[in-house]
């Protein structure tokens, strides 16, 4: 047993994947998505109704919060951030990469994965540039990549996806016969 949760931690996969802002926001929300409706459902002090209602209203904010977050905050911030970085910065890991994503790929490689992706680039240039791995400076490429990570955590969770969610999640709500208007409430 202690094997195996020894390999688990000690896994290179895992690891890159807690190094990632993405993987943690993720996480985090897929959690608070089944705990904090867990801890309104166990709640013995609210009436049934009142449990199903916020229990149900939280699980559907965190994930239609968690959905925005990743299917149109971080790919839009993924897609601009190196283009950004480009005409901020002069650097070869920006001119060598289209986009944080291609970066990330080269960054997770090894010595001759990278070697030879260089040799790619290079081949593949219409510019007279030469990239040669000593010039790529990988922690100004982690470092953009994760910080358009973190700047999209707080725009998209903090500001786009409680403004967005809002609209969506009421006739869900609604549909599954939890939200009812206050026409509907008076004549009960």
């Amino acid at each position: 047993m202690i094997g195996a949760v020894q390999n688990l931690i000690s896994n290179p996969s895992l690891y890159n994947m807690t190094q990632s802002t993405i993987t943690q926001i993720t996480t985090e929300t897929c959690l608070k998505a089944v705990g904090r409706p867990g801890f309104i459902l166990m709640d013995n002090n609210i009436d049934p109704q009142t449990k199903k209602f916020s229990s149900t209203k939280e699980f559907l904010y965190q994930m239609t919060c968690l959905g925005i977050y990743l299917v149109a905050v971080m790919p839009l911030l993924k897609k601009y951030s190196f283009k950004v970085a480009r005409k901020l910065c002069k650097e070869d890991v920006f001119k060598a990469f289209d986009t944080a994503s291609d970066f990330l790929k080269y960054h997770k490689m090894d010595e001759a994965g990278k070697l030879a992706k260089l040799e790619e680039i290079n081949t593949n240039l219409k510019s007279g540039d030469k990239f040669v791995k000593s010039n790529i400076d990988e922690e100004l490429g982690k470092g953009v990549t994760e910080l358009t990570s973190i700047i999209g955590s707080v725009t998209g969770l903090a500001i786009v996806a409680p403004i967005a969610s809002h609209p969506l999640i009421h006739p869900i709500m609604k549909f599954l016969g939890l939200d009812k208007n206050k026409n509907e409430k008076t004549e009960q």
